[in-house]
């Protein structure tokens, strides 16, 4: 009886080490991993925006994970200042303003990817008729080139 409770004992000591080896975790909803021999890349799913915030001691991704982020500037793509919309969370109607020339049109996602609305640029567009959610804002030039893309809340 001895020797079967210092088995157990010991089994409960070596499962409280072992499970004390942690690694970097992702906690989301659906995702993947493709790996090869000397890459690897990780998704969750269910994020519209790529953000990466960092500390000392942690890393929160959203979108794609990765331990280190690039950021690539070319002088074509304009930083996310030019674009302003509020109210975010909108009820009816979304004020948009730029200060970038060739913005042409408007297309409105919603969650689905599903195209809801499209419209001329303009500074004021009427969402009410749209469902609340969340929806995905295109901004394009005339030749349909993306310009921007953000999310909102329609309450």
């Amino acid at each position: 009886m001895m020797k079967f409770n210092f088995t157990i004992i010991t089994l409960l000591y070596v499962q409280i080490f072992i499970a004390q080896n942690l690694s970097p975790t992702v906690v989301n909803s659906s995702g993947g991993v493709i790996q090869n021999a000397t890459h690897s890349l990780e998704w969750s799913l269910g994020e519209l925006a790529v953000s990466t915030l960092s500390s000392p001691d942690n890393i929160l991704t959203q979108g794609f994970l990765q331990p280190t982020s690039n950021i690539v500037k070319t002088s074509d793509y304009p930083d996310e200042n030019y674009f302003l919309a509020f109210p975010n969370p909108v009820s009816q109607e979304l004020t948009l303003q730029t200060n970038i020339p060739g913005v042409a049109k408007v297309w409105v996602y919603d969650v689905s990817g599903k195209l809801v609305l499209q419209t001329a640029f303009q500074q004021h567009i009427d969402l009410k008729l749209l469902d609340s959610g969340l929806y995905v804002i295109s901004l394009l030039n005339a030749q349909n080139h993306f310009l921007h893309t953000f999310k909102i809340s329609k309450i």
